[in-house]
Order: C-alpha cells, then structure tokens, then sequence
C-alpha cells in the first residue's frame, strides 16, 4: 500500500494506491519518486515489460498507476480495464478505476465501479474509504460519506486507511 495524499483545502484525494501512488514501482520491483520524467521513463519500462508479458495484470496495473501519477485519467483507466479483464474479482482495481473516472468527472460512474469492487469484497477498507470521498466531492452526498467512512474506520481504525476515514469524518463532523 502506498499513501494516503491530500491535496488543498478541498481535499483533493488520490487515494490509498497500490505500488503506484506517489511512487510508482519500476520493473525490477524498486520503487522510484513520483515525478513527471521518472513517470515517463518508468511508462516506457512497463510498456516494454507488457510487450513481454501481455498477459501480466501486475504490469497493467502499474502502468495504471504510473499514469495516475501523472493525472492522466484517460489512460490509467485504460491499462486498470486490461487488468480487470485478467482479474475480474480484483476490488482494488474496481477501486483504482472508480477513483480515475470520478477525476474525469464523472462520478456517478465512478460510484458504479466502486459499489461493484464492494460487491467482490465487502471487507476492502480502502474501497470504503474511496466511496466516501466520491460521495462527498463527487456527488455532495454527506451523509453517504459519512456511512462509508465510518465502516472503513470500523474495518480497522489502526491501518492508514482507518486513521485516513477518521480524519475525512472529523473534518466533516465540523461542518
């Protein structure tokens, strides 16, 4: 798991990623500091990997994520839709697509692919997390923000993900 990111008063949130949010992993595995040239470079080492490997969800999602890094939306949902394709019970990548689409601004759609990683795996803290965050920026659906907040909290108040919730909820139970 990576980190948890805000940005602004508005809070904008990228979210609990996997090898990719913040640091995208490289093809051997390390992990290199999120930045526009690394990002670049790093894309040019996935998509040589996928070449070798097309059948390799791992390399699609890590090239989704790379992408996401990078605030290229577009593109990480089309490499995380080839990894579902590979692995179509994987939450998380429900997950990485709903979080994408809603930062296309469509967040409707976004919900969609949440609820349905919720559907694979009810007990998936970081999709919880997401739901709410798409709720309330997305839709302006407090109370519902609330509700999904509170089980990600619920799910394990100790992880990042839980103390993330706990910070979402305190920051809205001021309002």
């Amino acid at each position: 798991m990576g980190l948890l990111v805000l940005f602004g008063l508005g809070g904008y949130f990228i979210g609990m990623r996997s090898p990719g949010m913040g640091k995208a992993a490289s093809t051997q595995g390390a992990e290199v500091s999120a930045s526009p040239t690394n990002n670049s470079t790093l894309i040019e080492e996935l998509k040589a990997s996928l070449k070798a490997r097309p059948d390799d969800p791992e390399v699609m999602v890590h090239l989704g994520d790379a992408y996401f890094d990078l605030k290229q939306f577009n593109e990480a949902v089309t490499y995380y839709k080839m990894a579902l394709a590979k692995k179509p019970n994987d939450a998380e990548i429900f997950n990485d697509i709903g979080l994408s689409v809603h930062y296309l601004g469509n967040s409707p759609e976004g919900l969609r692919y949440v609820e349905e990683g919720l559907k694979k795996n009810p007990y998936h803290q970081r999709v919880w997390l997401t739901k709410g965050f798409i709720l309330a920026y997305g839709m302006g659906d407090l109370e519902g923000a609330r509700a999904a907040w509170e089980k990600a909290r619920t799910l394990n108040p100790e992880s990042q993900v839980g103390k993330a919730a706990s910070e979402f909820l305190a920051q809205f139970n001021k309002k």
